[in-house]
């Protein structure tokens, strides 16, 4: 076996002085940020075991940040040994995060100062592989053994959590993984770890913005009320910052520049970002409670735009979700994107007035409670089915109503803002 465990202390050193403002991070100038920015796919995720979240249930999540497809679906599939639910391209194959029926889930961001071989899997064929055969954290840890001596073109940090209750970051290049371990005190002293685009054993910076802003974040969660499905993704996933990593209100009261309009904000480097097509929280089981419960809550769209769905990897999601070539869900999410991005010389400005103005209406009046009627019924259903395992068809028709619902708010939110104007 060819994995390298290095000194597990001086890479989270490493990890807590990019936080902490060390050398390291004062020699990255703000243009020097934007240029790592501007690499292809990028995203902020973390994982929390069952002793950080609220609930004792394990967690990842992903901001799916991406340049050229901003058309993303929810899938089934039954392409290998083992059916998996996930969020791809429309009209691809090929996963970017999951959760599959054994209750093994996987997601990533790039980290491309990783070494990359020459052969093998990518990040997103490498992910299907997992879905398609790994049951539990051990399973996927064999696979990286496994692809450690035929190769892998893998630069990415992988997450991944299973119905156990495991749940591990994988720094993963082209034949050497580092592992670490969100149950481990050792390596995580607080249950949960953090990542946007760099490995610490790659040495990179990658999305150092989004990173220190989420750590403020989820020490703040953690102090308050626990992580959870619902702080994240309401909180953190919608979550704007200026490239010191400070917060940005909604609406910002102000002008970003002088010749720009009041309340238009830059959101290059926010975790909810203008590339950002898509978001998820993968919720696990404590144990004894039925494997299907594993839930996947997505937002399909750019975060801002979008309300969140349950979906569980238990047959064909609804067609909102997955369309005929797209996603009714993203579709109209783009739609309103347009009207929020809307100053055709400035593609990463929003309009934060049209999202809340000074008088609390706009956008996220509407959605927002939309969102919470979902998150309060789906987790209603959740409790019940914890006590009598459901039926599919059962949980097959709480995601039709949940995504017919959500569809017709977010019609409904795309009129209302062709013709909104915001009290500034």
């Amino acid at each position: 076996m060819k994995m390298q465990i290095r000194n597990r202390t001086l890479a989270i050193t490493a990890c807590l002085a990019l936080l902490t403002g060390g050398a390291a991070v004062m020699m990255l100038t703000p243009d020097q940020a934007g240029q790592i920015e501007g690499v292809g796919e990028e995203c902020t995720i973390g994982i929390a075991s069952g002793r950080a979240t609220s609930d004792g249930r394990p967690m990842i999540w992903k901001t799916r940040d991406m340049t050229n497809s901003d058309d993303n679906e929810v899938v089934y599939s039954t392409s290998g040994d083992i059916n998996y639910i996930s969020v791809n391209n429309a009209g691809s194959t090929t996963p970017w995060m999951g959760l599959n029926e054994d209750g093994f889930a996987i997601l990533n961001s790039v980290s491309s100062d990783l070494d990359r071989g020459r052969r093998g899997p990518g990040n997103g064929r490498f992910m299907q592989m997992a879905l398609q055969s790994c049951s539990t954290v051990a399973d996927f840890e064999k696979l990286l053994d496994q692809t450690n001596e035929t190769g892998r073109t893998t630069q990415t940090n992988l997450a991944v959590m299973d119905a156990t209750g495991a749940v591990a970051f994988f720094e993963t290049g082209d034949n050497e993984y580092w592992k670490f371990d969100a149950n481990d005190p050792a390596v995580a002293p607080d249950g949960y770890i953090l990542r946007a685009n760099f490995a610490v054993n790659g040495g990179g910076r990658g999305g150092i913005e989004r990173y220190r802003r989420t750590t403020e974040l989820f020490k703040k969660f953690l102090a308050e009320d626990g992580i959870n499905h619902r702080n994240i993704l309401r909180t953190q996933m919608r979550d704007f910052s200026d490239r010191e990593s400070r917060p940005v209100q909604v609406p910002f009261p102000g002008l970003w520049e002088d010749d720009l309009p009041a309340g238009y904000i830059h959101t290059g480097v926010s975790i909810c970002r203008s590339s950002s097509v898509s978001a998820a929280v993968f919720q696990g089981v404590r144990p004894g409670e039925p494997v299907r419960l594993s839930t996947m809550w997505v937002m399909l769209g750019q975060p801002a735009t979008s309300i969140t769905i349950p979906y569980w990897a238990i047959g064909p999601t609804p067609p909102e979700s997955d369309g005929g070539s797209t996603s009714l869900l993203c579709d109209i999410a783009l739609k309103i994107e347009s009207l929020l991005f809307d100053l055709e010389d400035y593609p990463r400005l929003i309009d934060t007035y049209k999202l809340e103005d000074s008088r609390g209406r706009g956008l996220w009046l509407r959605t927002f409670a939309a969102e919470d009627s979902i998150l309060t019924a789906a987790e209603a259903l959740l409790e019940k089915w914890r006590l009598q395992t459901p039926a599919v068809e059962e949980m097959s028709k709480a995601e039709a109503v949940f995504a017919g619902y959500a569809l017709s708010v977010l019609q409904a939110g795309y009129q209302d803002l062709l013709t909104f104007v915001p009290e500034r």
